[in-house]
């Protein structure tokens, strides 16, 4: 019980801090996700837990571009096919609605690749191509934000259509406009 009264301490700090928060050009971004993936029925995979990393680079307060990673140790549906590793590789585009604010949705679509090695038979590679919609809720001074986001990974030229949807951390990296040598 102590710890889960920390716990809401910390958050009720956090939250209760003064936040000048943006989505600011120039800055790289580093984002940490947990996630759920559900697999079209025709796959023959349970839905599964994955991990991701995204680095990702702000051109401008709207737009951005991000190198996602993502990883899910999918279990067999059944006993038509065996466990699977699905790795994910892609790069999208963003587009941050309401960007110097404390809450800030965005939109994604981007290109890249899936790979499926399965525990038995062989590996398949193919083309990705994903679209999605998220937010981002800044926590710590335009440095640190919430984040949660929903996205359709099309397969091509398999006609496997996934999502995954996620919850993470975005740590906003880079010095913030204003900023003069010597401070």
């Amino acid at each position: 019980m102590p710890k889960i009264i920390i716990a809401v301490a910390l958050l009720l700090c956090c939250v209760a801090l003064p936040v000048t928060a943006e989505n600011r050009a120039k800055a790289l971004n580093l984002s940490t996700m947990l996630g759920n993936q559900v697999f079209e029925g025709n796959q023959s995979l349970d839905s599964s837990l994955f991990w991701g990393v995204n680095l990702g680079y702000n051109f401008t307060e709207n737009w951005g571009i991000e190198g996602v990673y993502t990883q899910v140790d999918a279990d067999a549906k059944g006993g038509s096919t065996t466990d699977t590793k699905v790795k994910t590789y892609h790069l999208d585009l963003l587009y941050h609605c309401r960007p110097t604010q404390k809450f800030v949705p965005y939109f994604a679509l981007g290109l890249g690749m899936i790979d499926y090695s399965p525990d038995q038979g062989s590996n398949q590679n193919n083309s990705l191509l994903n679209y999605g919609i998220g937010i981002k809720y800044f926590i710590l001074d335009n440095l640190i934000a919430l984040r949660a986001d929903v996205r359709h990974l099309i397969d091509i030229p398999e006609p496997y259509s996934n999502l995954q949807y996620s919850a993470g951390l975005t740590f906003q990296l880079g010095r913030p406009d204003g900023y003069k040598k010597g401070q």
